[in-house]
């Protein structure tokens, strides 16, 4: 169900809101229909950074099993989530990779040697960038062009149109498999002469003022409630769990406040509540999510051997929102930064 259709011309992205599980995704439209279109979750109609609606749990808490009606829906949607993340991350670095694909060589496969010269280095990390970008993007019907041997597979049951992806980190190697060498160059010059351009041009396209404006989610596991002092203790050092483009360790802190949050020895948040509510609450549930409405910004590469994006994120707002479940559909409370009780080590 589409609810908004937004036209950026001058970055020939069209944003659609669709109705997927228990949130609304945005739908980066591809600009070929050589590459899939990407879906990442959204919450108040912003990118969700940090942990992910898992999708199988349902906002009660039980799971969609694969007996359910739904279960192959639910399935699929995971399967174009993760590979939407990982895509839209590896666009995103294109543009600061402009030095190794300026050098990359688009005729002959550069080797990789023990002792390999600057122009070499580049362009070999350039090709195998390209590969994990085609891998990434490309619809089954271009992965059945560059990555498939019909001489030694079954192409058309390797690559069914059952609308599943490409696991983000299942590369395949030019040509398919038990190709020649002639194959395996004829596929990649093909797609670096053919689609990479196209690749290059939507990665730049996307957020070109390098900030973002999204919600960054934070899982905590409640622990035991502390009578003294009325409430649940939430350490910042579970915050530092992996997650979706933006981590924890990334916030800026602009003021006092925040720089509470950061301390580095790590800190911990009073969730206020009652007894009463607090027993209630701890039989439902075991985890809360936290919100915190960001600014992020793309800040470079860590280098390009390390192949990490830099990102880091100011608040917009020092209300930290908290939810009972990852779909973040049940909120039962707020805490104020400017107004928090907490305590560090």
């Amino acid at each position: 169900m589409k609810t908004k259709n937004i036209l950026f011309a001058s970055a020939l992205i069209v944003f659609q809101h669709c109705l997927w599980g228990q949130g609304e995704e945005v739908v980066y439209d591809s600009p070929s229909n050589s590459f899939i279109s990407l879906s990442l979750q959204t919450h108040k109609n912003k990118l969700r950074f940090g942990t992910q609606d898992e999708y199988y749990i349902k906002a009660d808490g039980t799971y969609v099993k694969p007996q359910d009606s739904n279960y192959y829906d639910v399935d699929k949607r995971m399967s174009h989530n993760m590979a939407s993340k990982y895509a839209f991350v590896e666009l995103l670095k294109i543009r600061y990779k402009e030095d190794m694909f300026s050098v990359m060589d688009r005729s002959l496969f550069t080797e990789r040697k023990q002792n390999m010269y600057d122009k070499e280095q580049k362009s070999y990390t350039a090709q195998q960038q390209v590969l994990a970008l085609a891998n990434a993007l490309s619809t089954k019907m271009e992965l059945k062009r560059f990555f498939c041997n019909e001489k030694g597979e079954d192409c058309a049951s390797t690559f069914k149109e059952d609308g599943y992806y490409n696991e983000p980190r299942n590369i395949r190697t030019w040509g398919g498999r038990g190709a020649s060498e002639f194959q395996q160059l004829r596929a990649y010059t093909t797609f670096v002469n053919e689609l990479f351009p196209k690749l290059q041009q939507w990665g730049n396209s996307l957020h070109p003022t390098n900030k973002i404006d999204g919600y960054f989610v934070a899982k905590a596991q409640l622990g035991k409630y502390d009578f003294k002092d009325g409430g649940y203790w939430l350490d910042t050092n579970q915050f530092y769990q992996n997650g979706f483009l933006l981590r924890w360790r990334g916030l800026q802190p602009i003021n006092t406040s925040e720089r509470k949050l950061m301390h580095p020895n790590g800190t911990s948040i009073l969730y206020k509540m009652s007894p009463e509510e607090a027993e209630t609450f701890s039989e439902k549930y075991k985890h809360i999510f936290l919100v915190l409405d960001v600014m992020a910004s793309l800040d470079g590469m860590e280098n390009y051997r390390a192949d990490h994006l830099k990102t880091t994120y100011t608040l917009n707002s020092p209300v930290i929102e908290i939810y009972s479940d990852d779909g973040l559909t049940n909120k039962v409370g707020e805490i104020n930064i400017e107004t928090m009780v907490y305590k560090t080590r």
